[in-house]
């Protein structure tokens, strides 16, 4: 069973956007309960075990955190800190920037972390690599995303050497893929609670800001990457991982082999003609031809436009192919296995 996570707020408005917030999280690892003042959150409290509570600066009382079992966090309002020995927040910011704030504190004072309950789903790992430039592989990958994620809970990640996310969204990330790879490494049993500040969302598709630079990924070998999928997968609830490969992951044709897809963009024209020929046979050459005989190549249409942004992708010309793709290739797939099981 999950812990409890208590949110106390006078201001119902903020409260249940907050609570709403939380809720549309999957992933996340509390069960929200809500109250508006301190005196139905100490009657609850005095029968129930609260491990987290976030309580607004307008609710608190100072015996609140010793009814508590686990951490407390105040939402500052007034700038001036309350409560002895208890973390201030500063409550008008971002929801998912006081989320990452809240998991920091509970993971910093959490000696004990409690075990995700594995959802027995296997996740479906889906690769789009060409070597060819410009081909509309990361277009046709959050495409795909997008689409996937109005049915599905599908995380996407990007290994371009300069994606571009930042200035496309308009947003700037603190933290970014690289951290991910820093609590598997060394604090692996805190990546569920951590990935909960680190997942940003583009019109319901999860995804984890790519790195800065490709040079911080480069010590990352093939095996490395493999583990940190198989992670994913045992402390989350995707169906669906999306991963827009690049050359610069090491181990690249490790990573594809275990995709359970892989999509190939292609282009009409003698040099990219060429580049993929020389691709295959070094799949051949290399002994990687299974890679190959799971791959779907895709040559992109005629466009007469684009999507004027990356969060509108799962509209427009592009997305009626790909809505076609996914219906013969991912999901086709998928009812073609559970016609083998039955025969």
């Amino acid at each position: 069973m999950k812990k409890i996570m208590a949110l106390c707020d006078g201001e119902q408005d903020y409260l249940y956007h907050m609570a709403d917030y939380l809720e549309r999280k999957d992933t996340f690892p509390f069960a929200v309960h809500c109250f508006t003042d301190a005196g139905q959150l100490r009657n609850f409290m005095e029968s129930n075990e609260v491990e987290l509570l976030l309580v607004a600066e307008n609710a608190y009382e100072e015996g609140l955190a010793q009814l508590s079992t686990g951490h407390t966090v105040v939402l500052n309002e007034s700038g001036n800190e309350v409560g002895s020995q208890v973390e201030n927040i500063n409550k008008y910011q971002a929801t998912e920037f006081i989320l990452k704030a809240v998991m920091d504190s509970y993971m910093g004072s959490s000696d004990k972390v409690p075990k995700r309950l594995a959802t027995g789903n296997r996740m479906k790992v889906i690769g789009c690599y060409s070597p060819i430039r410009r081909s509309f592989q990361t277009t046709f990958s959050l495409s795909m995303g997008q689409i996937l994620a109005r049915k599905h809970k599908v995380l996407y990640l990007n290994f371009e050497s300069y994606s571009g996310f930042g200035y496309m969204l308009h947003q700037e990330y603190t933290v970014d893929i690289t951290d991910a790879l820093y609590f598997f490494n060394c604090e692996r049993e805190k990546l569920a609670y951590k990935l909960e500040g680190l997942i940003q969302s583009i019109n319901g598709l999860d995804y984890i800001p790519p790195a800065v630079s490709y040079r911080e990924l480069r010590g990352v070998t093939g095996e490395e990457w493999l583990r940190f999928i198989q992670e994913i997968e045992k402390i989350s609830e995707y169906e669906f991982l999306i991963l827009d490969l690049s050359e610069h992951v090491q181990g690249l044709f490790e990573v594809l082999r275990e995709c359970h897809c892989i999509f190939t963009m292609q282009r009409e024209d003698g040099m990219a003609e060429a580049k993929m020929r020389q691709y295959e046979m070094l799949l051949q050459s290399m002994e990687y031809a299974d890679i190959a005989g799971k791959t779907k190549k895709w040559k992109p249409p005629v466009l007469r436009r684009l999507p004027p942004g990356i969060d509108q992708l799962a509209r427009g010309e592009m997305a009626v192919c790909i809505k076609k793709i996914i219906e013969e290739e991912i999901y086709g797939e998928a009812r073609d296995a559970g016609e083998g099981n039955k025969r």
